[in-house]
Order: structure tokens, then sequence, then C-alpha cells
């Protein structure tokens, strides 16, 4: 699937600008495809690099020394990652990506993408790392029911993206307004929860929008 960047929401600047200063570093599709144009895989790998500059991580996981994004389930999004992900730093990091068969090669990552291949139950998977900082992204419909912190959406074939903050506080995470701001849905457990301006590290300040935006997405209660 190709996916097209342009059209936006008002307030989803990040999302273009995140694209066309990133997806440079990915092999662009070739043929009659437009210049605006690039794969689904692609687009995902740019979102799940982009991520980790909105995310707080706790002690010792922000103290390691490099910073890993495992795959599960998603071989094409892993290999789009393994082409320019060792060229780049997170949070002033060496980065780079593994590519997992079962939950027990996680190791000490700090993301878990959890893709469209994957085939066991997503919620048993998500429970046993139900203690662990651990940034989980997934590509389910139905995901943040399940526990995931962030899941994808394709929408029109322009890939989205939703937030269950309650996860993020459960993995002891905290996610910046930044990312909150141009997400297609925010999940909560506190219907009156206004997300705040995150220092990030070297990345600095993650307040790129200020949530007064507030009809450019929808909040749902969640419990427990």
């Amino acid at each position: 699937m190709r996916i097209n960047t342009i059209r936006s929401r008002p307030t989803a600047h990040w999302l273009l600008m995140t694209l066309a200063l990133t997806v440079m570093m990915l092999a662009v599709p070739t043929g009659r495809a437009c210049a605006a144009t690039y794969s689904e895989d692609a687009v995902k790998a740019v979102f799940l690099y982009r991520f980790t500059g909105y995310v707080q991580w706790p002690a010792p996981m922000a103290n390691a020394a490099q910073f890993t994004i495992a795959v599960l389930g998603a071989d094409d999004v892993a290999a789009r990652l393994k082409e320019f992900l060792p060229e780049q730093r997170i949070q002033g990091k060496p980065a780079r990506v593994t590519t997992i068969d079962a939950l027990q090669e996680i190791g000490d990552a700090q993301m878990l993408y959890i893709g469209p291949e994957f085939t066991g139950s997503l919620s048993a998977l998500i429970q046993a790392l139900r203690n662990r900082p651990i940034l989980v992204v997934t590509d389910q419909d139905g995901a943040l029911e399940a526990g995931s912190t962030v899941n994808f959406l394709v929408e029109q074939n322009h890939v989205r993206f939703e937030v269950s903050t309650a996860a993020a506080k459960r993995a002891g995470l905290q996610i910046g307004s930044g990312l909150l701001a141009v997400a297609e849905h925010v999940k909560t457990g506190d219907l009156q929860e206004k997300a705040r301006c995150l220092p990030l590290g070297d990345q600095g300040p993650a307040c790129f929008f200020e949530l007064v935006s507030q009809t450019n997405r929808r909040r749902s209660p969640e419990t427990g």
C-alpha cells in the first residue's frame, strides 16, 4: 500500500514535517509513484523513530547505553528501520533495531512494535510486559483495549495513530503533549486530564502544539 502524506488535519503540521524531513533517510518508492507518496511500511518506520522524541522513560531505561526498538511480526517495517536507524541517535543514545520472534528475546528494548503479522494473543503478550517501562506500539483494531500505548490506524490511505495515556501511566512512561495533540484518538482514565508540556532530554520541550485544539481529537474513558 502507498501512503499519501499531503492531506492533513488542521493541527497535523507535525505529522507532515516529520514525514517530509525524515522519510529522506528511507528508500523512496521508484517507478511512477509521486514524490510525496511513500510505502506504508516506510511511514510506520518513520513514526516509530519519531515517537521516541515525545516520550520520557524512567530510570534505568532512560540511562541505558543505547536505545533499542524491538519488532515482532513486521519484518518489512523492521527492514526499513534497519536502513537508517543505526545512523541516528535517540535521546542522545546510539540506536538499533532488533527483530524478535518471541517475547523472551526482547532484552532491554525500550520500545516494542507488534506488527500485523503477529497472530498470537495481543492482550496476553502485553500483560506479560505490564510492569516493564516499555513503549508498546501495535497495529491491530482494538489494541488500546488490549493494553497497547500507541496503535496505528490506516484511514483512507493515511497512517494515523491513537494513544492510551492510561497504558502509558501503567508502564511508567510520560507522553508529551506534542504527540497527544496530533493523535487521532486519545484514551484516558480521566476525562479532565490535560497533557503537560514535558522536557524531553536533548530533544527540547515537546510543546509544538498547545492542547487548545481539542476539536481535532476525541477522548474516551478507560478504567483501571
